[in-house]
C-alpha cells in the first residue's frame, strides 16, 4: 500500500493552503501499517495452506512466514479458519458477478448454460489452490461453512429477472431453496472434478449440470 494514504504532517491544509475539509480522512501511519502486517499474514497463510494443506497449518506456521510472532498473528485473527472466511468474502464479488451474469440471460437455451458453467470452471482451475483450502476448512470448522452459506445464500438477490416471477414469499422461499441446493451440488461436483481430477468426462458433466442449471433458470417462465 502506498505512504500516500498517510496524514499530512502540516494539518489539515494542502500545499497551497486550502482546507482539506470535506476529503475523506487519511490514515495515520499506525493505521496504515496495522493493514500491511494483516496483509502479510493473509499472503502467509495462503502460501502456507498450499505446501502444507489446511489441516497441517498452524498459527505459528503462518506468523513466522510472514515474520511475525505468534501472538501477532493472534492481534489480527482469532483462528486460521478467519483467515479463510476473509478470503471467502473477498472472493464474494466474483461468486455474485458470476450469478448476475446468469441471471442475465435472455431467453436461455443448453448452449448459453454451458458457456456459463465453461466460465466457472475456468475460475475453479485458476484458484485451484483457495478452492482447496476453502474445501478443507469447510470440513473443519463451523466459521468457513457459515461463510460458504452466506455468501451463496446471497446470490439470489442479484438474480432479480428469476426471482421476480415468486412473488408468493413460499414459493420465493422454494426458488431460493433451489438455487441452494444446486450450487452445493456446483462446488461439490468442481472439487471433485477440477481440483481432485477424479477421471470424468467433462463434456458430459457439463452437459449433465448444464439441464440441471437450465431446469432452474427457466423456471417459472
Amino acid at each position: 500500500m502506498s505512504d500516500s494514504g498517510i496524514l499530512d504532517q502540516r494539518g489539515s491544509e494542502g500545499t497551497d493552503g486550502r482546507s482539506l475539509r470535506g476529503k475523506a480522512p487519511r490514515q495515520s501511519l499506525r493505521e496504515v501499517q496495522k493493514q500491511l502486517t494483516r496483509e502479510r499474514l493473509i499472503e502467509a497463510a495462503q502460501e502456507e495452506f498450499r505446501s502444507r494443506g489446511y489441516n497441517e497449518t498452524t498459527a505459528e506456521n503462518i506468523a513466522k512466514a510472514a515474520g511475525a510472532s505468534r501472538a501477532t498473528f493472534y492481534v489480527y485473527f482469532r483462528s486460521k479458519a478467519e483467515v479463510v472466511a476473509e478470503l471467502m468474502l473477498r472472493g464474494e464479488e466474483g461468486v455474485l458477478a458470476a450469478y448476475r451474469s446468469l441471471d442475465a440471460l435472455e431467453d436461455p437455451d443448453l448452449g448459453a448454460i454451458m458457456d456459463w458453467l465453461d466460465g466457472t470452471i475456468e475460475l475453479w482451475r485458476e484458484r485451484a489452490s483457495d478452492f482447496n483450502t476453502m474445501e478443507q476448512a469447510l470440513a473443519n470448522d463451523e466459521l468457513v461453512t457459515e461463510t460458504w452459506i452466506k455468501v451463496l445464500g446471497n446470490s439470489y438477490k442479484v438474480m432479480p429477472r428469476i426471482f421476480s416471477r415468486f412473488p408468493d414469499p413460499d414459493e420465493h422461499e422454494h426458488a431460493r431453496l433451489h438455487l441452494l441446493t444446486l450450487q452445493m451440488a456446483l462446488d461439490r461436483t468442481l472439487f471433485f472434478a477440477v481440483i481432485r481430477q477424479r477421471p470424468v468426462d467433462m463434456k458430459i458433466l457439463k452437459e449433465v449440470l448444464a439441464a440441471q442449471w437450465l431446469e432452474f433458470v427457466r423456471r417459472g417462465t
